[in-house]
């Protein structure tokens, strides 16, 4: 015997909002770790996407992964059915018509403002412009941006797919209606989105990095290995993953990138990096993604 469970009529409406709103459009820039990982969320709850990178070999890499992680939770045709719905391009001319821009490039505040100039020539006015930058003021950025009312910081976290907290970061001119927008369009995919001021580091990154660089520092000291640490982190702080291993998620390179950011900003000194992330980013061991950090993959 099958249960029905009929539907209230508020339960018809929002289904029928969030049918509607599925339809929109959604701009990515940036192929490499998260603009993949951002690409797959918002296809997986049926939105269409739009993926741009200068790079033709990071687009293909990006479509084949999205494809290889469909296949995990669904059966061939619906991949099919979803990954139809990516379009790989370099041309940032198609973004022409979406109603939302996600910009994930690398972190760096020169080139992010190089792209929203860019931007400035192909989108309408009103498309609501996002930044996924994890540690780079939301402030100055909007600087570059025609009607920055409409520009805001969207911080997804790695993996984008499985972390449900995204930090939305509103600077001192993005409006209500913009904020009110991208609560309601993370909340379509299944995020929690929590609203804050422009800081440095916004509230997760200013935790984490003074702990990733303690527990940098005390593996350069030989206090214990690389694997004791993130042993004792687990157990003894009852965390899902150590923090170096954690740090070879991010990517090393990222994590320097935002300790400097934060110590330029603050000028405190628990922001400064440990040397031995600065050897290890320079000889490119970048963690995961190059198959050695703290830990050969």
């Amino acid at each position: 015997m099958t249960l029905r469970i009929k539907k209230t009529k508020k339960q018809e409406i929002g289904n029928n909002l969030i049918r509607k709103e599925s339809k929109r459009k959604i701009g990515i820039i940036g192929a490499g770790v998260m603009g993949t990982g951002i690409a797959q969320t918002f296809v997986s709850f049926g939105f269409k996407v739009i993926l741009i990178d200068k790079n033709p070999k990071a687009l293909n890499l990006a479509t084949q992964k999205i494809r290889k992680e469909l296949l995990k939770t669904r059966h061939v045709i619906g991949k099919n059915r979803i990954s139809a719905n990516i379009k790989p391009t370099n041309n940032l001319n198609d973004l022409k018509n979406v109603d939302i821009v996600v910009e994930a490039i690398f972190e760096d505040a020169e080139a992010k403002k190089y792209l929203f100039k860019q931007l400035n020539g192909i989108l309408t006015q009103e498309t609501i412009i996002t930044t996924n930058t994890s540690s780079l003021s939301i402030d100055e950025l909007s600087t570059t941006i025609i009607n920055p009312e409409r520009f805001i910081g969207v911080h997804f976290f790695n993996p984008p797919l499985k972390m449900k907290l995204v930090e939305v970061i509103r600077s001192k001119k993005t409006s209500e209606a913009t904020i009110q927008k991208i609560d309601e369009l993370l909340r379509q995919i299944n995020k929690m989105p929590i609203i804050i001021k422009d800081s440095p580091g916004f509230i997760v990154n200013r935790i984490l990095m003074p702990y990733l660089n303690e527990a940098i520092w005390e593996f350069y000291e030989g206090i214990a290995t690389a694997e004791d640490i993130d042993t004792a982190a687990k157990f003894g702080l009852n965390h899902p993953m150590g923090p170096l291993a954690l740090a070879d998620l991010i990517g090393l390179d990222i994590v320097l990138t935002i300790m400097n950011n934060l110590y330029q900003k603050t000028r405190n000194s628990k922001y400064l990096p440990c040397p031995i992330i600065k050897k290890m980013v320079k000889e490119g061991k970048l963690g995961r993604k190059t198959k050695e950090g703290f830990y050969k993959y």
